[in-house]
């Protein structure tokens, strides 16, 4: 229902907005997070490999000098992470496979904004919506138990962009996966610190364009 009323609400504006003020394309790539969303204080190691994923998705910009982009983006990662127990001798292993619905919301501002090049940096929260992501995990060779995430979260990106005609190049940086405070067993908030998680993508804009007002245009 949620994802409805976003394109709903994209296709309103594609409709209603002069084209010299919105834009709306398409966009994917690549994204990557370094660390774990976990603080572990009775882990003296613990081992990960590169959560590697895509995204791919719609955007649309509203605005000239000042904009804001609301993106509705399909994001999936998949990897997994050993824990080591310190004094216990015993290992856990986890499986990771995220699959997440997107919404981030962004403020932005055109440094640079020509017919055939723009600058742009911009920052928002983001809205993640789970859509079947689940945690498989072992304990040694015991049976596997199967955990599912939050249905929802909400975090914060900042990032840069470039336009070159109608091609896109955003990279962005994830400053708070979740302002959710985690807790473990003991009732003991979990460490939320930035996860170092970055996006990179490359988009077309359809149609639209953002240009700059041109204060000598004939009326």
């Amino acid at each position: 229902m949620k994802r409805s009323c976003w394109l709903i609400l994209f296709l309103i504006c594609v409709i209603n907005i002069n084209a010299q003020w919105f834009s709306i394309g398409v966009k994917g790539g690549y994204s990557t997070t370094l660390e774990q969303n976990q603080s572990f204080e009775d882990v003296f190691n613990v081992s990960s490999n590169l959560q590697n994923g895509f995204h791919l998705g719609l955007y649309m910009r509203m605005g000239r000098t000042w904009y804001v982009q609301p993106e509705a983006l399909f994001n999936y990662y998949n990897y997994s992470s050993t824990l080591n127990y310190e004094n216990k001798n015993l290992h856990e292993n986890k499986k990771y496979q995220i699959n997440t619905i997107d919404v981030p919301v962004l403020l932005g501002v055109h440094l640079a904004n020509t017919k055939m090049f723009k600058m742009r940096l911009m920052a928002g929260p983001k809205f993640s919506f789970n859509i079947g992501s689940t945690i498989a995990d072992t304990f040694d060779d015991a049976e596997s138990l199967t955990q599912s995430l939050r249905e929802t979260r909400l975090g914060l990106d900042c990032g840069i962009g470039f336009d070159i005609w109608r091609i896109t190049l955003d990279v962005r940086y994830n400053l708070i996966q979740d302002i959710y405070k985690y807790k473990n067993d003991k009732g003991t908030t979990l460490n939320n610190k930035p996860l170092h998680s970055i996006q990179a993508s490359i988009g077309y804009r359809i149609a639209g364009d953002n240009k700059k007002k041109d204060k000598y245009r004939r009326r």
